[in-house]
């Protein structure tokens, strides 16, 4: 058999593992009302006012959506005060991370990322043939001072998940300002900050201000988790223009969808839904902190819109059990941690059945 032609470097990637969709487990294992808390969506679902504005324009879904994102750019400029020259938008902040990638990272590059965090900052940066320089986390948070210590000339990228995907722990304004002051000139300083609208912390930083500094700094957003988008797939980046430019300049021709566009721009109006959706995830946590702390069961205080729980034995036997009784969690063993899950802040109800379920299941 001849070989495959490959580039050497795509074996070396591993596949992104995501939430089982609630359809494969109804039809794996033959049950129904299946609750998925295992992707970070909102539970709320989107905003009625995406929905109004999808039901107005579906029409129109045989038409391509604007190249350039125009009113979106806009809008999201308006919002924190900047030009549309420091937006790009992408098919969901994954894009973003590729574009990075394609405009900035050569096989001879250095990327600093830090372990137990979102696989696909080490996934671009392989596909570019990139060097990985990986920081272990501290007390399960970003360790900005070691990830600045690694920083050398070849650095060309160093990504930071603010708060942490999977553990909900953020880094504080002090930390970031004190990384983005040591990283060297010739780098870019990525910012993931996927869950930002959930923080509650009062010292969480500021990130456009680096931006207004003109900084080499990426910040990474998506209407994905408290928008309620995550099935269109719109995410985006804000810096200075003359890193915007290149981003635009590699990104293929539509690639963000027209209801995706429509449906973000709704979104960006409700306020009435983001603040729901805060509070719902507030109230959650609240409970599920104090049921966990019935079971007996650890897990970290987050800044997110889920729970890191550390089980201490495989979650991936827990994933199973609970999967059983019809609730979808995320076992850990893919981001480097076999005895955790992490577990999705859901309504009231999907709360009460996931610690019922996890009861049976740590008492079994």
């Amino acid at each position: 058999m001849p070989k495959e032609p490959i580039r050497p470097n795509i074996g070396n990637i591993q596949p992104y593992v995501p939430g089982k969709p609630i359809e494969e487990v109804e039809r794996e294992l033959r049950i129904s009302n299946v609750i998925k808390l295992a992707s970070n969506e909102n539970p709320l679902g989107p905003s009625p006012k995406s929905i109004e504005a999808i039901n107005k324009y579906i029409k129109d879904v045989s038409l391509y959506p604007d190249q350039a994102c125009y009113e979106l750019s806009g809008m999201l400029a308006e919002k924190f005060e900047l030009s549309p020259d420091n937006i790009v938008i992408g098919n969901g902040s994954d894009e973003i991370m590729m574009l990075i990638a394609l405009a900035y990272v050569s096989a001879q590059d250095e990327v600093v990322i830090s372990l137990n965090t979102f696989s696909t900052y080490e996934t671009v940066s392989k596909l570019m043939e990139a060097s990985i320089v990986r920081v272990n986390l501290k007390n399960y948070r970003y360790d900005l001072e070691a990830m600045a210590k690694v920083c050398g000339p070849k650095t060309k990228l160093v990504f930071v998940c603010n708060p942490n995907n999977p553990t909900g722990i953020m880094n504080t304004r002090k930390e970031m300002d004190e990384l983005v002051s040591k990283v060297p000139p010739n780098a870019i300083l990525v910012i993931d900050e996927a869950y930002s609208e959930y923080v509650e912390a009062k010292d969480y930083p500021d990130s456009l201000e680096y931006i207004r500094a003109k900084k080499n700094v990426v910040i990474l957003r998506t209407f994905s988790k408290i928008y309620g988008l995550a099935g269109l797939r719109v995410g985006y980046g804000i810096a200075k223009p003359d890193i915007i430019k290149y981003l635009r300049l590699v990104r293929l021709p539509f690639s963000v969808n027209r209801m995706g566009q429509i449906a973000a721009l709704a979104a960006l109006t409700d306020t009435h839904f983001v603040e729901a959706s805060r509070k719902n995830n507030s109230e959650g946590k609240t409970y599920l902190y104090a049921e966990l702390d019935k079971l007996g069961v650890s897990y970290l205080k987050t800044e997110a819109n889920f729970i890191f729980i550390n089980l201490n034995e495989d979650a991936d036997m827990v994933f199973m059990q609970l999967m059983r009784r019809g609730i979808i969690v995320r076992p850990l063993s893919s981001f480097g941690m076999p005895g955790s899950i992490r577990v999705t802040i859901g309504t009231q109800d999907q709360n009460k059945k996931f610690i019922k379920a996890l009861s049976e299941v740590i008492k079994r």
